[in-house]
């Protein structure tokens, strides 16, 4: 995967960083602190989850990804979300009700993108054979999708998309576009995308 398709907040914000922004997408207009994430920890599990990952982020960006696989346990644990690391991930993510998420290793995610519960970024192989090659899931910025939503491999989610809630996604998804169903199709369209295709 080139690092063309990876959001640069993605491969240079510190920890830090990532973290404020998503505590920030929690909290509008409110300034991040590292009290105030603390604080507001037990009553938002999506920033739990989102400390486990952002630390699998940037460990698999340093080049220590056995200490990232091991965070994913505890993730399952305390959230019940399976966070594969080596995932790059945009500033302000938010994962609405993190229960049940499950993202592969691969996934590469934009800025401000919402995820409701049980959303799955899978590989379209669980076991590769041959010359077949894991592929994952790439979104766009200001992304929405809906719970339990499944992105079926190297599907790309264009800017300002949004997945209908149950939807079986194995095949591109438009800018703009609203998009419902197994296999999903297009119904409608959102965001600014929307007065262009008018």
């Amino acid at each position: 995967m080139s690092t063309e398709a990876v959001p640069l907040s993605a491969q240079t914000l510190s920890f830090k960083e990532l973290v404020f922004s998503d505590y920030e997408r929690y909290r509008p207009g409110s300034t991040a602190s590292w009290l105030r994430v603390v604080l507001r920890l037990p009553s938002l599990p999506g920033l739990l989850a989102s400390l486990v990952l952002r630390a699998q982020q940037v460990l698999a960006r340093s080049g220590r990804v056995r200490l990232a696989e091991q965070l994913r346990t505890l993730g399952n644990v305390l959230v019940g979300a399976d966070l594969g690391p080596g995932m790059q991930i945009g500033r302000g993510f938010m994962l609405a009700h993190p229960v049940g998420v499950t993202m592969g290793y691969g996934v590469v995610i934009g800025d401000d993108v919402t995820f409701a519960g049980g959303v799955t970024c899978a590989g379209r192989y669980y076991e590769p054979q041959g010359d077949e090659v894991q592929e994952w899931a790439t979104i766009g910025d200001r992304v929405v999708v809906g719970a339990h939503a499944v992105l079926v491999g190297g599907v790309t989610i264009g800017d300002d998309a949004m997945i209908g809630a149950n939807s079986v996604v194995l095949s591109d998804v438009p800018a703009g576009a609203v998009v419902m169903g197994s296999p999903a199709r297009r119904v409608g369209s959102r965001g600014p995308q929307e007065e262009k295709t008018a």
